[in-house]
């Protein structure tokens, strides 16, 4: 209940927050309500006037019935212009504050948890009833406001009404239930929902086409989409199923009731014991009573279901708290490293993961060092990576920068000290200066850095073949776009990497991935050039790769296994060790042979 309040109080206040005149004015609506319950009662005396030729009853009735109808529709037409206005604002609110929530957490170790993933699957989904929050608490006033008044108008009508509205009770009695149906079927239908969402992406976007079309997936990736939506759609059909039992039963039994309440009325009315007015007033007013039943359970519904949504929007801001709560360091970040970056101990497991990506791994990175990370696939070199680059937080252990322990610095001053080129890179679909120039957003417009970083990075050829060079709109989805190869991406994103003159710590992780052996070649011989020009900053340059070649400009290399260090030394002396590195080493040259 606390949590249900904390919500609704939620969307009151971002409503009055973003718009309050435009709140103020929703509540024309509710007057209008109000007012709308003269309307019966006007009938009522037109219809009893005319029977008993009460002349000033009739016109009284018409002049209360007309003079309401205008004036509600003013009431109403002013207070919906102000609630459509105000979805829009209240909505766009909602929309950004959770952009921005996702975009600022400093950490992707959300990404990898499910938990997480499924609530915001539902939050994407269910997302419109926090834009909807105004329409929905409007509703709410103005349903029990009207509820109120008609339930007035029929007991004065008649006390037997009472029991017509009474019979609307279970209707309204069984809404906890079905809102209890909701909320579990939205639970089920998340993961499915995912799954159904991310198949769509594969056969809808560029990625996979030709993966698709080469193996013939077309067909099992349809069959697979097919059987997912139908999970994701099951939850719900079966919701439907169940909603349309309650609300045929309760139905029944409200017109079952309200049949034999009016046959009694009727009776009495030829017999005499009931006016004509109030027999009319009753009758005037068994589709509203049916009307407050069906409104109190819709208004049930979707204040639960507001509240679900904006609890997890709640849950989101607090789960952005804990997060941030775990970033406290305050310092400013070195602008050089003196002795070295050091790992004590370091271990990291993975959201549901059943055993450690990294355990107990203790490292010595001398100041201005080149450190080869080696290993099979899944042995922790990119987890390794992503923790000294704080995008992952250590389980247990600890990373120190010449001593003083990463977490006590400023993560975003910490950051702004590396530079890295990924495996995974982003192809931004910028003008060409601007994907290189995002690498050290200071120097973007800076032309000569542009440059130097292009040629730091072995993409001056890339740029060269370009039809405006730097000012070329990269993308083929773009006007005048141009599209790029998977290497030449790459290199666009080893230049972002170059932008930073001296970085106290360089990543490079499978930079070379995409490229051949000359460029790869011409590549290391500038990694050993900025390695040695940032000996100066005591740049620590960390080099994961699978290719050994790579591995002989390195000062230390660090074999993993497992997620634990098994070997580490320079290349000579891990060959001459005999070691799990040699073992990698002889099995790769067998195939330069």
């Amino acid at each position: 209940m606390k949590r249900a309040a904390r919500a609704i109080w939620l969307l009151v206040a971002t409503s009055f927050r973003v718009a309050p005149w435009q709140s103020l004015t929703c509540l024309f609506e509710t007057t209008g309500v109000v007012l709308s319950l003269l309307q019966p009662l006007a009938l009522a005396w037109i219809v009893a006037g005319v029977i008993e030729h009460d002349r000033p009853r009739v016109i009284l009735g018409g002049i209360v019935f007309i003079a309401t109808f205008g004036i509600i529709r003013a009431l109403f037409v002013l207070g919906m212009n102000a609630r459509a206005g105000q979805l829009e604002r209240v909505g766009y609110a909602f929309d950004t504050r959770i952009a921005e929530i996702t975009a600022s957490i400093p950490t992707v170790e959300h990404f990898d948890d499910p938990a997480y993933l499924d609530q915001m699957q539902i939050l994407r989904e269910e997302g419109g009833a926090l834009g909807l929050a105004v329409n929905t608490l409007l509703n709410t006033l103005n349903t029990f406001v009207g509820t109120l008044g008609v339930i007035a108008l029929a007991a004065g009508a008649d006390g037997r009404m009472l029991l017509v509205a009474a019979a609307g009770v279970p209707g309204v009695l069984c809404t906890p239930l079905v809102v209890r149906w909701q909320a579990r079927a939205e639970r089920a239908s998340a993961g499915p929902g995912r799954l159904a969402y991310h198949l769509l992406q594969l056969g809808t976007t560029p990625q996979g086409a030709g993966e698709l079309r080469v193996f013939g997936l077309a067909d099992p990736l349809r069959q697979r989409l097919a059987a997912a939506t139908q999970a994701w759609r099951a939850p719900k059909v079966g919701l439907a199923r169940r909603e349309s039992a309650v609300t045929i039963g309760t139905q029944l039994m409200f017109y079952g009731a309200a049949g034999a309440v009016l046959a009694w009325l009727v009776s009495d009315t030829i017999a005499g014991r009931l006016s004509v007015a109030a027999l009319t007033l009753a009758l005037l007013l068994i589709n509203r009573l049916q009307g407050v039943s069906a409104n109190l359970r819709e208004v049930i519904t979707s204040v639960a279901t507001m509240s679900r949504t904006a609890g997890r929007f709640l849950w989101l801001l607090e789960a952005e708290r804990e997060i941030h709560a775990q970033y406290v360091g305050t310092e400013e970040a070195p602008t050089a490293i003196r002795v070295g970056l050091s790992l004590d101990k370091v271990s990291y497991r993975y959201p549901t993961a059943s055993a450690p990506a990294l355990s107990d791994v203790s490292l010595e990175l001398p100041a201005g060092s080149v450190v080869a990370l080696v290993g099979e696939n899944g042995a922790g070199k990119s987890t390794l990576v992503d923790l000294v680059t704080g995008l992952l937080t250590p389980s247990s252990g600890r990373i120190a920068v010449d001593g003083r322990d990463v977490s006590s610095l400023d993560l975003a001053a910490w950051r702004s000290r590396l530079a890295g080129a990924f495996q995974d890179h982003v192809r931004f679909e910028f003008v060409a200066g601007d994907a290189v120039g995002v690498g050290d957003l200071a120097a973007r417009t800076d032309e000569v850095e542009l440059r130097r970083a292009v040629r730091d990075g072995a993409a001056a050829e890339v740029v060269a073949g370009l039809p405006r060079g730097l000012h070329t709109q990269l993308g083929p989805s773009w006007p005048g776009g141009i599209d790029l190869s998977g290497g030449q991406w790459q290199r666009l994103a080893i230049a972002r990497a170059m932008m930073r003159r001296a970085p106290i710590v360089r990543v490079l992780d499978e930079p070379t991935a995409a490229l051949d052996a000359a460029t790869e070649h011409e590549l290391f011989e500038r990694y050993a050039a900025a390695a040695r020009a940032g000996r100066e900053s005591g740049t620590v340059t960390l080099l994961v790769t699978h290719r050994f070649s790579t591995v002989a400009a390195a000062d230390l290399v660090v074999v993993l296994d497992h997620g634990r260090i098994v070997e580490q030394g320079t290349p000579a002396e891990l060959i001459a060790h005999g070691g799990h590195y040699a073992e990698l080493y002889e099995l790769q040259a067998r195939g330069y042979r």
